[in-house]
């Protein structure tokens, strides 16, 4: 951090590393190419650099860490375990290379990106039965925090007090070869304690958001996953993501329903918290 002549501490430019420079050192091994992003000083800026690397990337998802990347890394891997995202039993290892066994057998998780596909042919078969209905009524609408409560409404008004709580201003992108934006949460997998949504609710959450609201998952946090769509979201159009959103969760207040519109209207992202804090 540099000082400016008047005594006034200048942030740290924003910083971007490929993964084959400086591989990210995370409880849970990332299976796709990307970059570490250092210095985000804000939720905007986690964006703008969305944006900007999926024009680079046209052809791939763009998938960033969001809330406490260090915590989320090891839930992640918990989860994977937990719901057996990992297995490798039933797919072809034949083209895989050596550094994915140990004495010829698979060293049982998965550390390659040329092992991307099994993850993903796992979350898609494990979450083949669950829908958008097995989410609903799952979350609270009232998330805790060490200052207080966290409302769903209040979580889009101000985006950087729910994701920069404690945050090491840093963030881990990955570039996932997948065409649905669905499909890239095999590169992060979320849900393992017993309030949060399972990775499978999420993936069916994010397929649904996607197919019918056009909103594009693009991050995933500690407790938070993250979406985008092409165009801001019209006030006709932000009361239909929030009539679905507001079937989440269980005992939400009478006007959740038109709180959530206005906080979503004339937005082009959401920050969906599926956790309990």
């Amino acid at each position: 951090m540099t000082i400016s002549g008047c005594g006034k501490r200048e942030p740290k430019p924003l910083c971007v590393i490929p993964f084959a420079e400086q591989p990210p050192s995370l409880f849970t091994n990332l299976l796709c190419d990307g970059v570490t992003a250092e210095n985000v000083p804000d939720f905007a800026a986690l964006l703008a650099l969305r944006t900007r690397l999926a024009k680079v990337h046209p052809n791939l998802r763009v998938l960033t860490t969001l809330d406490d990347p260090d915590q989320a890394a090891y839930t992640s891997g918990h989860g994977i375990m937990k719901h057996g995202l990992d297995d490798t039993e039933g797919h072809d290892l034949s083209a895989l290379g050596p550094e994915c066994f140990d004495d010829g057998e698979h060293c049982g998780f998965l550390t390659t990106p040329a092992e991307f596909p099994i993850r993903l042919a796992n979350l898609k078969a494990h979450a083949a039965g669950t829908s958008f209905d097995d989410a609903c009524g799952m979350l609270y609408w009232e998330g805790g925090a060490e200052d207080g409560p966290i409302f769903p409404d209040t979580v889009m008004f101000e985006p950087d007090a729910a994701l920069w709580r404690g945050n090491k201003n840093e963030a881990f992108v990955q570039f996932v070869p997948v065409d649905a934006a669905s499909d890239a949460l095999a590169a992060f997998p979320k849900g393992y304690f017993t309030c949060d949504l399972t990775p499978l609710q999420n993936y069916a959450v994010a397929r649904h958001l996607e197919e019918y609201h056009g909103m594009a998952l693009f991050g995933v946090g500690a407790s938070y996953l993250g979406f985008v769509r092409d165009a801001v979201l019209a006030a006709d159009e932000a009361g239909a993501l929030a009539a679905d959103l507001v079937k989440l969760y269980q005992e939400a207040p009478e006007d959740a329903a038109s709180r959530l519109a206005d906080a979503l209207t004339g937005k082009d992202w959401l920050l969906l918290r599926y956790s309990e804090s």
